[in-house]
């Protein structure tokens, strides 16, 4: 099964984002605004019914941690802009990073290791499509937890069930 360790994003932040995806034209495939999410780990063929030590894993460095602000700026793609597949929002917060390294470091199972580059995508390129020009905004919001989520691709595009949230420290367990 598909799972993966993510930051959702809240829901007045979704709907401050949603409307830049109008911008999309051709064959860009606009995420679901409530499935925003920023992904600190991928494991995209871990064994069906032995999710356990990441439940364990996630409340571990949640108790370790306090919530932090992230911040929003502007959009990019991956892998380039030049032949471009996501379309993306970036993302800046230390803590990030720190919290990726500290999952992926203490996971006994193998996960997609692609570097870390923290961001939302906001839409996948099927074919051809136009670039949306450069959106720029300033937002932030203040992580209050993660989530081990389950992700199933269906033919829609994928669908995701969150296993367990784990809050920060401060806004607690």
């Amino acid at each position: 099964m598909r799972l993966f360790y993510a930051i959702m994003v809240p829901q007045e932040i979704q709907e401050q984002l949603a409307p830049i995806q109008k911008h999309l034209r051709g064959n860009w495939r606009p995420v679901k605004p409530d499935q925003m999410h920023i992904t600190l780990a991928f494991m995209p063929q871990y064994p069906e019914g032995k999710s356990k030590p990441l439940l364990e894993l996630g409340d571990r460095i949640s108790k370790t941690r306090d919530g932090f602000e992230i911040r929003l700026k502007g959009t990019g793609y991956f892998p380039n802009e030049g032949s471009p597949r996501v379309w993306f929002v970036k993302t800046e917060a230390p803590e990030l990073q720190e919290i990726s390294e500290a999952l992926t470091s203490q996971i006994d199972y193998p996960f997609e290791d692609k570097g870390f580059k923290a961001h939302i995508t906001l839409a996948r390129k099927k074919g051809p499509a136009p670039r949306v020009p450069p959106q720029v905004f300033d937002l932030t919001w203040k992580a209050s937890s993660f989530a081990l989520v389950q992700s199933n691709l269906k033919l829609s595009g994928p669908t995701y069930k969150i296993l367990k949230t784990f809050k920060f420290r401060d806004f607690g367990q």
